[in-house]
């Protein structure tokens, strides 16, 4: 059977430029709630590892056996406030600050709507007998997101849930909620789903007694 060839080039050409705007309206997304949280009292910044702004994504495969293609399963990115004259790294002790995310879900087995996840991480540790990583809460946003904030049922539609989650690395309680990408069609949507919720979480988690 031959190929059209004029017609495989187009259909590469559309799925390349889908998944390029597709990709672009989640970073688009973590952006406009990094300014808006950013211009509230709190003024949230978001994690710089080794003083670069990143974002984190889903692991990658180059293994032709088990081959995971190149191409993003969600972004997230962590955000904490940084007081005045304070270092930009964040230790990982008792005095670990809520650490807020925001995780745009694109494909993830058993969900059926694209959806964004946000919320706060309190009460994060080392394991116990673990001091060589990881040392900063700057460290973690890779591990944090694969190992806690993707997989599992959707999150969208369930409200705010907390749980606790443990490793031989880490552990910490997540609370947060979901919605689905669909909804959020403006930064109006994203202030009032996204922003004003996650906001209300961060500050009850900075609440004095509350786990910090």
């Amino acid at each position: 059977m031959s190929i059209d060839a004029d017609r495989l080039a187009q259909q590469v050409k559309l799925a390349y430029d889908f998944i390029d705007a597709l990709h672009g309206q989640a970073l688009g997304l973590i952006k406009d709630v990094e300014t808006q949280i950013g211009e509230a009292a709190e003024a949230l910044e978001c994690l710089r590892p080794g003083a670069s702004y990143l974002f984190t994504a889903n692991r990658m495969s180059y293994s032709l056996a088990t081959p995971r293609p190149v191409i993003a399963e969600y972004y997230a990115a962590f955000f904490r406030h940084f007081p005045e004259r304070q270092g930009r790294s964040t230790p990982v002790d008792e005095h670990t600050p809520p650490i807020a995310f925001v995780m745009v879900v694109l494909r993830e087995r058993g969900m059926d709507h694209p959806e964004v996840r946000f919320g706060v991480l309190t009460s994060m540790a080392r394991a116990a007998g673990r001091d060589d990583w990881p040392r900063t809460v700057e460290q973690t946003p890779t591990h944090v997101a694969n190992a806690a904030l993707a997989g599992g049922p959707p999150w969208a539609g369930r409200g705010v849930q907390e749980r606790d989650y443990r490793d031989s690395y880490l552990s910490f309680r997540v609370t947060g909620a979901g919605v689905r990408l669909a909804d959020l069609p403006d930064s109006e949507a994203v202030a009032l789903k996204i922003v004003d919720p996650l906001l209300a979480m961060y500050r009850k988690a900075s609440l004095p007694g509350d786990p910090a």
